[in-house]
């Protein structure tokens, strides 16, 4: 007969791997959503893969070499792989000024183009894994959206992001309007998070309270089966999910020192940002999701700098920056306890 040490031994070794196995789908089990609701897809055209490595978990799914010109923002952009583990996208915006967005590219990224704001600008989806395993996201989503002026907004979100047939599973329109929604999940003290997110007129905003047939954010209770119904979570949970929304600053000021760190350890960048009211905050974007950006706005143009690319770049952003006292606006918060921004968005004054 089996001792109970035996059978929970089993138990953990069965839940191990099948989340190890499938981990792209691992959020699907929780997802507390209709069949109805999840068909409603939002409709992208496939445009290209970027480079060639995969991760031992990549679906098969058909390639075709990412052309030299994408069909987005005002005039189009070109992609150029500038290193082994970097390319950039650039364009023009409205007025013919320069836009540049670096990136790092670690593994083969895959191209979609739609026009997700429904602002008649077509913009871009980058879909690249991580290599993760387990619970920790397989992929990012990065979207490129293009606001008044034709220059680029970017937002990213790490998850478990599927592909399959032309379509992102997550990328949805919920409410019939025409314009993009992101199903956003994390799982934190014990329960599922599902939020969602919609972009309007460039940005992206995390909603919450009712939207279509649905409060957000919704709980589910993880299980040892799967688990669709939502829930409130019990009294002494506190499940926190990160705000990744580029819409309303949460911090503006200027940034008046940093001291950079060893990012590829997942160690974190901080950032000394002397707010309105001349009170000095310390702010630490989180390093391990590799999705914190640097934005440069100016009259000669846009540039932004992820810290996926390389780390000169983001570091020669920042000293400019700070020696040329541009006014920054500091946006989303991945930690629940102090400033963890997604973006630092400097304006020349």
């Amino acid at each position: 007969m089996r001792t109970l040490k035996t059978v929970i031994a089993l138990v953990f070794l069965v839940l191990l791997l099948r989340v190890t196995a499938c981990p792209q789908y691992e959020n699907q089990a929780y997802l507390p959503l209709s069949r109805r609701e999840i068909s409603r897809k939002f409709p992208v055209k496939y445009a290209g893969t970027l480079g060639e490595h995969r991760p031992g978990y990549f679906e098969n799914l058909d390639d075709k070499p990412l052309p030299a010109k994408l069909a987005i923002g005002p005039s189009g952009a070109t992609v150029t792989t500038t290193t082994e583990d970097n390319f950039v996208i650039a364009g023009k915006d409205k007025r013919n000024h320069d836009w540049t967005i670096q990136l790092g590219l670690s593994y083969a990224c895959r191209f979609y183009e739609a026009d997700l704001d429904r602002n008649g600008t077509r913009d871009a989806v980058v879909v690249s894994p991580t290599g993760g395993n387990g619970l920790a996201p397989t992929n990012h989503l990065l979207a490129i959206t293009f606001d008044e002026s034709g220059r680029p907004v970017t937002f990213e979100a790490d998850g478990y992001f599927q592909e399959s047939d032309g379509k992102i599973f997550d990328l949805v329109d919920l409410d019939h309007n025409g314009q993009a929604e992101l199903i956003y999940m994390n799982f934190d003290d014990g329960y599922w998070i599902t939020n969602l997110y919609e972009v309007r007129n460039a940005r992206w905003q995390k909603k919450v309270g009712r939207h279509a047939r649905r409060v957000y954010p919704l709980y589910t209770r993880f299980t040892f089966r799967e688990n669709h119904k939502p829930s409130v979570p019990k009294s002494g949970r506190h499940p926190f999910a990160p705000d990744l929304s580029n819409t309303s600053p949460r911090l503006v000021g200027r940034l008046i020192s940093y001291q950079w760190a060893n990012v590829s350890q997942s160690e974190d960048i901080s950032l000394r940002v002397r707010d309105r009211t001349a009170k000095i905050v310390s702010s630490t974007p989180v390093s391990w999701y590799a999705s914190f950006a640097v934005v440069v706005d100016n009259n000669e143009g846009r540039k932004i700098v992820c810290l996926s690319a390389n780390e000169d770049a983001v570091k020669l952003l920042l000293d400019k920056i700070v020696g040329e006292g541009y006014e920054v606006a500091l946006y989303g918060q991945r930690r629940s306890n102090t400033s963890s921004p997604e973006i630092i968005w400097a304006h020349q004054r």
